[in-house]
């Protein structure tokens, strides 16, 4: 059988039900059919992450550095890693790939892997904040923080009393409140949205500035079914980015910590507010 047949058959092109098990067969027993399909699954796979063109979040990153150290660290291999160890170790044992052609491959999946250009941060307009948007509420509640219209309804410079105000009133998810040497804890609100309730909380600076947080378990973001966000945002905040905008002397930004999206709006100087929250 002709190994050309295997790219069509690595993109999916074979129609016919037998040919496709021939060809599975062949690279189940023939070495040389299963190096070719290692080989070229490789080199087609490497092609789709560069085209993609988004940056690995450093913890993703990490996590692969550490595990490349685990697995050279590893004495006794199991069946999988004997299979990854014995296809790169076909890589120089075959004619058809030299020394030179291996450290190629290996040289691109790093660059891949490490090289990729940022992602823009996406734009939001204005016809896409309806009420029920995460993005929309954000703004709103801050602008009636500092007209007075919403006040906290815990007084507390405590986490910890924080965090059991939200579940006694019915809060259903964990909630994260830092804190920070430039603001101080003032207190919390829970609100209520088609029967589920939300936490929020503020701080205060030295100067009187404000620090909201709206913070809400993403799955009530993805299901849509209480509280919305942009579709991109979220995939945005998902790869580890930080979300800032900046307008009328107020500074909007979003990010993902654990399992929470969290909205701060703030009227402190926006490096404060972005070292603070982009660095959890």
């Amino acid at each position: 059988m002709n190994k050309e047949l295997i790219t069509a058959y690595i993109d999916n092109e074979i129609k016919e039900a037998s040919i496709k098990d021939e060809i599975k067969h062949l690279i189940d027993v023939d070495p040389e059919y299963r190096f070719e399909y290692q080989v070229q699954s490789l080199v087609k796979k490497a092609a789709r992450e560069k085209y993609k063109r988004q940056q690995a979040p450093e913890h993703l990153r990490q996590r692969i550095i550490n595990q490349i150290a685990s697995e050279i660290n590893v004495k006794t291999p199991s069946r999988s890693s004997e299979k990854e160890f014995s296809f790169w170790a076909g890589l120089f044992s075959k004619p058809a790939f030299s020394f030179a052609t291996a450290i190629i491959i290996i040289i691109s999946v790093v660059l891949i892997l490490f090289n990729r250009t940022p992602q823009q941060p996406p734009v939001i307009s204005e016809d896409q904040l309806t009420p029920d948007n995460m993005f929309y509420q954000a703004q709103n509640n801050f602008e009636a923080i500092i007209q007075g219209k919403l006040a906290p309804q815990i007084i507390a410079d405590n986490p910890e009393t924080i965090q059991q105000f939200f579940q006694t009133s019915g809060v259903k998810y964990s909630t994260l409140i830092p804190t920070f040497k430039e603001w101080k804890l003032l207190g919390a609100v829970v609100s209520e949205d088609k029967g589920e309730k939300l936490a929020h909380h503020v701080y205060i600076g030295e100067k009187g500035e404000i620090v909201y947080v709206f913070q809400v378990d993403e799955s009530y973001l993805k299901s849509h079914e209480i509280i919305s966000l942009n579709e991109n945002l979220i995939e945005y905040l998902d790869q580890g980015n930080c979300y800032i905008k900046t307008e009328n002397q107020k500074v909007l930004l979003f990010k993902k910590i654990d399992h929470n999206i969290c909205a701060i709006v703030s009227n402190a100087p926006l490096q404060e507010v972005q070292n603070n929250f982009c660095n959890i």
